[in-house]
């Protein structure tokens, strides 16, 4: 009788511990779920987190962060995160409509402290500015990439104190690289300083202030819109004028605009992509994205 009672109170404190073992496991597996908007920003998030988790990715395939619709997937994306991590209301259209649907927490790094931020150029003059609205490209900034690694670090430190440590080893290795990178970016571009270029979408400012460049004119602030016939007629002039040798446009097409600008003249087009959708989602993406910006434009104006 002894042996029996004894028995089943062994067999229940195997069950209780297995009861809390689970439970344990259980608080244990739960990680902070992260959501990133855009596969730059997913890469910069990749090095932080490595060898804790790994952040979901909103747009992880060619979509432009501007004007499309959610599908279920990246739905149930959103309803799984705790935190997620986007450039800019601007860049990210959709963000706004999305803010009081869901639990989720959002964070717009265009907004944090110690970010450079540039206002959106006006078509008036390329020196000045429309309406205070802020450029959401941020990420085209290496500087501000950095600041935007060491906030990430910080407020995923605040969710997973734990990870503390690995958070910060990271950080340390990724800002080693980001500096290398600026550092052989604006090697590769010094030579190109006073070289007069056009941009079909203005999305490349943090990139020219960086690295000194002088694009001459952007063509629209919006990749969605074409100018009108006296911003062609204007730009036509441009061209002429300031001896333009190249153009750079964005995936998947060239514009048919740019061939009406550039006929008859000798005038080199050339791809350049700000969030670099035809880059595989990885921790390279962002490293990827900046050397062949800078390596597509080095090329087109030594042309």
């Amino acid at each position: 009788m002894l042996t029996h009672y004894t028995s089943k109170r062994q067999l229940k404190l195997i069950f209780i511990s297995l009861i809390l073992t689970f439970f344990s496991f259980s608080s244990y597996a739960k990680s902070t779920q992260i959501l990133v908007s855009i596969k730059p920003l997913h890469s910069i998030v990749l090095h932080i987190t490595a060898g804790v988790n790994e952040p979901m990715l909103l747009l992880s395939g060619q979509q432009s962060p501007h004007h499309f619709q959610l599908r279920p997937s990246q739905k149930r994306l959103i309803n799984q995160a705790d935190v997620f991590f986007y450039s800019s209301d601007n860049i990210e259209t959709f963000v706004p409509a999305l803010k009081n649907t869901t639990h989720l927490t959002f964070i717009e790094l265009s907004k944090i402290d110690n970010i450079n931020s540039l206002p959106v150029r006006s078509f008036d003059s390329h020196q000045h500015h429309a309406h205070g609205n802020i450029d959401g490209h941020i990420w085209l900034s290496i500087e501000n990439t950095k600041t935007i690694a060491k906030f990430i670090t910080h407020t995923l430190s605040k969710y997973s104190p734990e990870n503390t440590t690995l958070y910060n080893e990271n950080l340390k290795l990724l800002l080693i690289k980001l500096n290398s990178l600026k550092n052989k970016n604006k090697t590769l571009l010094s030579q190109f300083k006073n070289t007069p270029y056009l941009v079909y979408h203005d999305a490349y400012q943090y990139f020219e202030t960086e690295n000194n460049l002088l694009a001459a004119y952007f063509i629209t602030s919006s990749a969605e819109h074409s100018p009108g016939i006296k911003r062609v007629k204007a730009l036509r002039e441009l061209i002429d004028n300031k001896n333009i040798k190249c153009i750079f446009y964005e995936p998947p097409n060239i514009p048919p605009l740019l061939n009406t600008l550039t006929e008859s003249k000798t005038i080199k087009l050339a791809e350049i992509d700000p969030t670099g959708s035809q880059i595989p989602a990885n921790k390279n993406h962002y490293f990827k994205l900046m050397q062949q910006t800078a390596t597509t434009l080095s090329e087109c104006l030594r042309y």
